[in-house]
């Protein structure tokens, strides 16, 4: 009787935990539905959320459709975007306060979806697979549409996951926000070129400025200066010289309170002579005025550098070959303070002069030096040929260090022309003189921005810089940090040879040391046993 009676209790406290399981996971789900959590060991938290985006989720507050359209059953590199996508999508739905709803459809194959996914923008793009068994080229479907009230967003293409947040974060921000598109010129003119028609690295970057922004061409050498309507200026590599009445137009552009870009470059090079152009665009005393010098130099570096294509012989066949190039130098001491450099691990200075910082700077003006040249670089002053064989000793009269190629400048400055006459305006044929009013001139400006490089080609080569920068011009950095959250290995640099040597010296000893003391070890412990 009392093994039954300890049989049945034994039963029943089964029974009771089992329930208490069962409890205990239904009550753990239920707070979970409504709750997000994730481990995140990597150091700067490049798998979860950025608080920007868990920010601008909070600011749902209506209904969010995601809308995604892919095509199944994709090989590499593409068979995992899918997930990947809506892994992001599931996150972010955490954090809308239940309002964000997802629906993942494949249009493949079926006129009324696909006609569907069209509608919202999602269209097919060209799909190549090749193993030894199989070959395909057919157009498939790997976009997400966002719908919010009578706004709506779309990725058209997902075709690689680094940048997924930073592009969903975008779209979202651009669907939750009241506030109007922002202008971007750039200066023509003067041999400028053109972004809204260049093509190659700079058709990049234009395709992704006008994701955000308007781009608008900027003529500063008439009566009109810079439109009101601007807020951010480029000045990208003037090949003419600049007249005064453009100078005036920059001046008063940043006296009263605009953001700045100027990327100037002393040489360009021609490939048939093999020989650099120099250029003199007439800006260095403007620049000047307001803290930094361009000098009139180059700067190379022969063991931190990019690469340039130049014609090789190989037998009795020239073919065009990439070699590290020292007038190309890479940076690597980045400045450890500015968001606009942040997740950047180097940067290319294309045929590059060097700065320099004014002692004492302007009154009331901050200067950070963005990228600098390593220590093993030089800087040469006329340059005679863009040979890269011409660079493999020291130049005569080469001096070493490391240089600022990239300075940002933040605060209130005095009017290069205070002091002097307004310039006249370049007439266009035809054109009637408009006078102009003194009383409008400001010789005291208000706060504003200001970036000076010493190259202009460093624009084409440095895309995640020049997306970053344009925020940071438009004192819009609040997604700054998300577009540095790539997925990259870090880029291995060459050692210095006082380095190498150390490192080859821990390497050949370090076992061996070893060794010797668990000998001396182990011959202790025997003799006291």
């Amino acid at each position: 009787m009392s093994g039954s009676h300890t049989r049945r209790s034994l039963l029943l406290n089964a029974w009771v935990q089992l329930g208490l399981v069962l409890a205990i996971v239904v009550l753990a789900n239920t707070w979970a539905a409504d709750r997000f959590f994730r481990i995140d060991l990597t150091t700067d938290k490049r798998y979860s959320l950025d608080l920007v985006t868990r920010a601008l989720m909070y600011k749902v507050d209506k209904p969010l459709y995601a809308r995604v359209y892919f095509t199944s059953g994709l090989q590499p590199p593409y068979n995992n975007h899918q997930q990947v996508t809506i892994d992001k999508l599931e996150e972010m739905r955490a954090y809308s306060g239940g309002l964000m709803e997802i629906s993942v459809k494949d249009p493949t194959g079926y006129k009324e979806l696909e006609e569907e996914a069209r509608r919202f923008g999602v269209q097919p793009v060209q799909y190549r697979y090749k193993s030894a068994n199989v070959s395909e080229l057919k157009r498939v479907y790997m976009g997400v549409a966002l719908v919010y009230g009578d706004r709506q967003e779309v990725i058209p293409a997902i075709t690689q996951t680094d940048s997924l947040e930073y592009d969903l974060a975008r779209a979202i921000r651009a669907l939750v926000s009241e506030e109007d598109r922002k202008t971007i010129g750039y200066v023509t003119g003067h041999g400028e070129p053109d972004l809204l028609t260049a093509s190659g690295p700079v058709q990049s970057l234009r395709g992704r400025l006008v994701e955000d922004y308007d781009l608008t061409a900027v003529s500063i050498d008439g009566t009109a200066g810079v439109p009101p309507e601007v807020d951010a200026l480029f000045v990208i590599g003037p090949q003419r010289p600049v007249s005064d009445r453009a100078l005036y137009h920059l001046d008063q552009y940043l006296m009263r309170g605009g953001s700045l870009a100027m990327f100037l470059t002393s040489t360009r090079p021609n490939l048939r002579t093999m020989k650099p152009i120099n250029i003199y665009h007439g800006l260095e005393a403007l620049v000047g005025s307001y803290g930094v010098q361009v000098n009139r130099d180059s700067v190379v570096d022969r063991v931190r550098n990019g690469k340039m294509g130049f014609p090789v012989r190989q037998g009795k066949v020239i073919r065009q070959t990439e070699i590290n190039y020292p007038l190309i130098p890479k940076a690597t001491a980045l400045s450890e303070s500015s968001p606009v450099v942040k997740g950047l691990d180097n940067m290319l200075f294309p045929f590059v002069s060097s700065l320099t910082l004014a002692e004492p700077m302007p009154p009331d003006i901050t200067a950070d030096v963005l990228a600098a040249s390593s220590d093993t670089s030089g800087r040469i002053k006329g340059v005679r040929t863009i040979d890269p064989n011409a660079y493999t000793r020291l130049a005569p009269g080469e001096e070493q260090g490391s240089f600022p190629l990239l300075i940002s400048l933040t605060g209130q400055w005095a009017s290069y022309f205070a002091d002097k006459d307004i310039p006249p305006a370049n007439l266009a044929p035809g054109e009637e003189p408009v006078p102009d009013n003194p009383a409008a001139r400001l010789r005291q400006g208000a706060d504003a921005r200001l970036i000076v490089s010493g190259s202009a080609d460093f624009v084409a080569n440095n895309l995640p810089f020049m997306l970053n920068l344009t925020d940071w011009m438009l004192q819009d950095e609040s997604l700054i940090g998300i577009r540095s959250k790539t997925v990259k290995l870090p880029s291995l640099e060459p050692l210095e040879p006082d380095e190498s040597r150390k490192y080859k010296l821990i390497n050949l000893l370090l076992g061996p040391v070893l060794l010797l003391l668990l000998g001396i070890g182990r011959l202790i412990a025997r003799r006291r046993s």
